[in-house]
């Protein structure tokens, strides 16, 4: 059996609280949420990720601690290592407890997420 590696999405970002959407890849009902507010199953999110192992990849900022790592496709992918409350980013400080405002900040024309290879 193929190992294949589990997503975090420990962020509440990832759930939405108020109903249940259908699953973009299965078609059955999810509250969980893609870094694009897309309703997938982490689990099928994962499978995805394991099928499509051309696609685009993100990687870990690197740590002196630790090596830089996969974290998904760019479809699919991991909130990310958090190491400090605040992060600065394009010359502005914004805490890293909202996925979502410090991707929009990150976001360029061509790029939509944190980090890339």
């Amino acid at each position: 059996m193929e190992r294949v590696p589990c997503l975090d999405w420990g962020d509440s970002a990832h759930f939405d609280h108020t109903r249940d959407r259908p699953c973009c890849l299965c078609g059955r009902p999810t509250p969980m949420r893609s870094h694009a507010a897309e309703p997938v199953h982490k689990v099928c999110a994962e499978a995805w990720n394991a099928a499509h192992p051309g696609e685009p990849r993100r990687h870990s900022k690197p740590v002196k601690d630790r090596p830089q790592y996969d974290v998904g496709t760019w479809r699919f992918h991991n909130d990310g290592p958090v190491t400090d409350v605040r992060a600065p980013i394009l010359g502005h400080t914004i805490t890293t407890n909202s996925l979502r405002s410090a991707t929009r900040a990150i976001q360029g024309p061509e790029q939509h997420g944190l980090f890339a290879a």
